[in-house]
């Protein structure tokens, strides 16, 4: 027998073991394969589709993050690979193998694993590159589906690069077991295990950091988030990594010193074992963890993106068009006469028209923690009012300021960034002339498409604007359309009539909503993937955890067995052994999730809870799901 043919035999013997790899590696190379078919497709190099831009910079954003986890995830599995395996090297060197060929070996067998997942990744991502382009073609509403072709350029790339990869890594491998003697090789399977200790002061400390996290996590504002991040995600990891390398083992010990809970079946054969993997597996826990929290935090951005901002868009646009004209009497942006014949034009005749004044002035602000003078608008009492009775939204109701007093709009973030001192009167600046008011409690929501101005007691307005000549008032023209939805059309024959260099003076919330839908869902059909390729590399590494304690855990299953237990009680024992190995990273993790959406939230101004409870509720399901077939195949590899 040659060593080509021992490398195949081994690969065949270990192939159980190998299965979790070869599925995730195979993931993997399809969606780089998938992203690569795209990019390098030739319509699209030839830029015969909208956004392409955009499209092609995420994709190879997100081929970088897949080959830089890769090779993260192939040099973990192949350090569990050799671990598991060191005995079997210690002999091959005893009967006289030298290190040289043991190399060959090792290096032959992870290139086989390696072929083997290009070919099949290559070959899966062939055929489902026709459903990903579909897909796209949907979302980027193109007419003709990309069509499906040979695309070389993809291939040699996806090839290239996976195969280098596991070459580098297989080297790296050789490297790592050339370094250790036969007698180290021998040794290691049958090194005792020593009593679990741990620092119940650590584990305090470690439990201390987390709550303080998350104390500082509802402190948390836009202006404030960069003083904050940073030690909230210290905080995060230096807790996380104390609770698995020291908490968990003083819990487990304190279950133990139970006895009447302890002696109770099979929580003896259950705790016992625990204490034991917990300590050993605490590091590669935490890892677990922290990746789980960073996926599920990336995929409830990306939904809540999708599903809250084209909302939010909705409501910082009522009106579906509108403009703005300096002075009473002039229409330089636009003619009145042809803006109402093109409305009637697209049979938006009961659309309802909203015209207003308002003054030009300026406010000194803390902006920045620094004092700013910045421009503001003024606008009266009555037009505020009357527009909050006919769009007769539930959350917007009618102001009403005493002679002398006012009312700020500022929409979301502007209240936290303009910071303005209500305990003194309110000065602001018109036509060079200081004037003060008594400010009222803010109102964050606008019903023009204005986001940030001064509501004014209709008296006060009437003052104000004799201070202001009518070429230096501003006209604001809207129109309110129930249906706005289908004004694109309108909104490209209204900018045929604009300058090219005032077009984007027109708003709309027809192209702003489009915009954010389109991108977000481009968005998120990118991250889905490799958010999905992430939680198969989480979870397979857990997976090899299990294979790693294989051998132990027979060792065990037989002890139990010759004491007379049942197949049955012995599978429950292991079931709730993995299972605590398994889920406690994965519920650290979506608890930290929760906590980052939760501080997002907070930051755009949008209630998260039910999209992160969405996306999290997601994670755990498909989890148990992983769990539930992965714990049949290894338990059955077991008992073999």
């Amino acid at each position: 027998m040659n060593f080509r043919q021992l490398a195949l035999n081994n690969v065949k013997g270990n192939w159980r073991n190998y299965k979790a790899f070869l599925i995730s590696s195979c993931l993997s190379i399809v969606v780089f394969f998938m992203y690569a078919s795209f990019i390098y497709h030739p319509d699209v190099v030839s830029g015969n589709i909208s956004m392409k831009t955009m499209i092609t910079k995420g994709l190879e954003s997100m081929n970088y993050i897949v080959v830089i986890f890769s090779a993260l995830f192939i040099l973990y599995a192949n350090s569990t690979f050799l671990r598991a395996r060191k005995k079997e090297f210690g002999l091959l060197t005893l009967i006289g193998g030298t290190k040289s060929q043991l190399g060959r070996m090792i290096i032959l067998e992870q290139l086989m694993l390696g072929s083997i997942a290009i070919v099949v990744g290559i070959g899966i991502g062939m055929l489902c590159s026709k459903l990903f382009f579909q897909a796209l073609s949907v979302l980027l509403k193109i007419d003709k589906t990309l069509p499906l072709v040979w695309n070389g350029k993809a291939v040699l790339i996806t090839v290239g690069i996976y195969f280098v990869l596991f070459l580098i890594l297989s080297l790296f491998s050789v490297w790592t077991v050339g370094r250790l003697q036969i007698i180290d090789l021998l040794r290691e399977a049958r090194k005792q295990k020593v009593e679990p200790f741990a620092f119940t002061w650590l584990g305090v400390v470690g439990i201390g950091c987390i709550i303080a996290a998350y104390i500082l996590c509802f402190q948390v504002t836009i202006m404030n988030f960069i003083m904050y991040f940073l030690p909230i995600v210290g905080l995060t990891i230096v807790g996380t990594y104390l609770l698995f390398t020291q908490g968990s083992t003083v819990v487990l010990k304190a279950l133990q010193k139970r006895k009447q809970s302890f002696y109770t079946y099979p929580n003896m054969f259950v705790l016992s074992n625990l204490i034991y993997k917990m300590k050993d597996n605490a590091r590669f826990l935490f890892v677990i963890s922290i990746i789980t929290a960073v996926v599920s935090s990336a995929v409830g951005t990306l939904y809540v993106y999708f599903e809250n901002m084209s909302a939010k868009t909705i409501e910082l646009t009522p009106h579906a068009i509108s403009y703005e004209e300096k002075g009473l009497n002039t229409h330089s942006l636009i003619n009145e006469e042809k803006e109402q014949e093109i409305v009637k034009k697209h049979g938006f005749e009961d659309a309802r028209k909203v015209i207003y004044v308002k003054l030009p002035a300026t406010q000194k602000i803390m902006l920045f923690n620094s004092e700013r003078e910045v421009p503001m608008t003024i606008i009266s009492e009555k037009e505020y009012n009357a527009e909050v009775r006919e769009q007769k939204k539930e959350q917007i109701t009618e102001v009403h300021n005493a002679p002398g007093s006012a009312t700020m709009v500022m929409v979301d973030a502007a209240n936290e960034l303009m910071k303005i001192d209500r305990t003194k009167p309110y000065e602001f600046t018109i036509n060079g002339q200081m004037q003060s008011a008594r400010l009222n409690e803010p109102t964050s929501y606008s019903v023009f498409n204005d986001s940030e101005y001064l509501i004014v007691n209709d008296q006060d307005f009437e003052k104000y604007e004799k201070l202001v000549p009518d070429e230096e008032k501003t006209k604001y023209y809207g129109y309110y359309i129930e249906d706005w939805k289908s004004t694109e059309d309108l909104v490209l024959d209204l900018k045929k009539e604009i300058a090219p260099e005032k077009q984007g003076e027109l708003r709309n919330a027809v192209f702003a909503y489009k915009d954010i839908r389109e991108g977000g869902a481009i968005t998120m059909f990118i991250g889905f993937f490799v958010a999905v390729l992430f939680f198969f590399f989480a979870c397979s590494m857990t997976y090899f955890k299990w294979f790693n304690d294989k051998e132990q855990d027979r060792i065990q299953f037989k002890s139990l067995k010759r004491i007379g237990m049942t197949d049955k009680e012995i599978r429950k024992i292991a079931i709730r052994q993995m299972g605590v190995i398994f889920f406690i990273p994965i519920l650290i993790g979506t608890i930290h999730s929760g906590f980052a959406l939760h501080t997002l939230g907070k930051m755009l101004y949008i209630d998260l809870w039910k999209s992160g409870a969405i996306v999290i509720g997601a994670y755990i399901l498909a989890s148990t799901i992983y769990f539930m077939i992965a714990q049949r195949g290894y338990l059955k590899h077991v008992k073999s």
